[in-house]
């Protein structure tokens, strides 16, 4: 019996310790940055933006996208599905607007390769992605640009969401979890394996690689099923830490479970989908792809943290009767975890997650019930436009 006990709760404790290791890793990695390329003198550039029922916040969006851009550059704003004017709402800001409706294809990839196919028949050198909601902070749209240019490769911009003027606590808890994934693990990726993930808003590609990627799929996470595809080919994405673009996090608890529900859920199935295949390159000889197979397998930091829990309950009461090995990694691994999120608290998040808010962590481990629970599972099977205050 003790020796089955032992099997049982050997094989995840040791798998736990491997993400916990890889979390860990990031982390640590993220003090040595990598230094940026140098610009490139640039042609035209391309920038897409899907919009779905954004009349109140695209023509903001596209001023401070036109910002950046010269005469000869294009913004194309793809209303995508749209029961309002955002269509007309965008033109006059600057935008050359166009209107998609189809039903049965819904979601940003589909938005994305409109607007790319509009493209075609007068390419610019190189195309940005940004979301409606995001704003591109002075100089980046043109810095991810002319860095995509020079590197041939993608370029993403650092995309933080911050939380909104009227937000609880919770809001800050959540606005670090994304810094901790966006800023802190994908520079540590990067500067362990040279390639890191793209986050779907302020990302340049050069059109030469672009044109032909296949966008409009059904995925719910398109920006990883994008950063897997451009490892594939032998352009791994460059985070450009001194490029920034914002969004804000949803006001609502129905939407800010939506938003979350989307990305956790969609990038678990992606893990369980992609990870084999990535491994299997890596194995090869592809450590980019070893490295971002070894990145897309840490859980969400609450599902982390859940599995230690609950692996840790286990493996004390095997303790007790005797099996030891297993509670030794628990132990170890549910440490690593506590000191690495704690390290990366204390050196990147007490800005947006200040001590005072820290009492919020334990409701807002609570909330994710609402994300991993039925509401959350329909949410997250099919796209879903985030709530972002009463009445939208």
């Amino acid at each position: 019996m003790l020796t089955l006990l032992n099997i049982l709760l050997v094989v995840p404790a040791i798998a736990l310790l491997v993400v916990t290791v890889v979390l860990a890793a990031e982390i640590v990695a993220s003090f040595g940055e990598t230094p940026p390329p140098p610009p490139r003198a640039r042609g035209r550039i391309g920038v897409v933006i899907p919009a779905h029922n954004e009349r109140d916040i695209v023509a903001a969006t596209v001023a401070a996208v036109r910002a950046d851009l010269r005469d000869i550059d294009r913004i194309i704003v793809v209303a995508d599905n749209c029961d309002d004017d955002t269509a007309a709402l965008a033109g006059p800001a600057g935008a050359d607007a166009i209107e998609r409706q189809d039903r049965t294809q819904c979601g940003k990839g589909y938005a994305l390769q409109f607007g790319v196919d509009h493209l075609r028949h007068d390419p610019p050198e190189t195309v940005v992605f940004i979301d409606a909601d995001c704003r591109p902070a002075p100089g980046a749209i043109l810095r991810i640009a002319e860095r995509a240019a020079f590197l041939q490769r993608p370029v993403q911009a650092l995309y933080l969401m911050n939380p909104p003027g009227d937000s609880d606590a919770k809001s800050a808890v959540s606005a670090f979890a994304w810094l901790l994934m966006n800023r802190v693990r994908m520079a540590g990726l990067q500067k362990l394996s040279g390639a890191t993930r793209l986050t779907g808003a302020g990302m340049a590609f050069p059109w030469a690689l672009i044109k032909d990627v296949a966008l409009g799929v059904d995925e719910i996470v398109e920006d990883l099923a994008l950063t897997i595809a451009m490892v594939e080919a032998g352009a791994p994405p460059f985070l450009d830490l001194g490029a920034h673009v914002t969004s804000e996090l949803a006001s609502t608890e129905k939407g800010a479970a939506t938003q979350r529900a989307r990305w956790e859920w969609g990038s678990l199935r992606m893990a369980v989908r992609k990870v084999p295949a990535l491994f299997s390159r890596g194995l090869k000889g592809d450590g980019k792809a070893l490295a971002l197979a070894f990145d897309i397998a840490v859980p969400p930091l609450t599902v982390l943290g859940a599995a230690l829990a609950s692996t840790l309950v286990l493996a004390a009461i095997a303790g007790l009767a005797g099996s030891i090995g297993p509670l030794r990694l628990v132990s170890w691994s549910t440490f690593l975890f506590v000191l690495s999120v704690g390290v990366a608290w204390a050196a990147y998040g007490r800005e947006v997650l200040p001590v005072a808010a820290l009492k919020s962590v334990g409701g807002y481990i609570l909330g994710k019930a609402r994300v991993y629970g039925a509401d959350g599972r329909k949410s997250a099977s099919r796209w879903t436009r985030t709530e972002r205050g009463d009445g939208e």
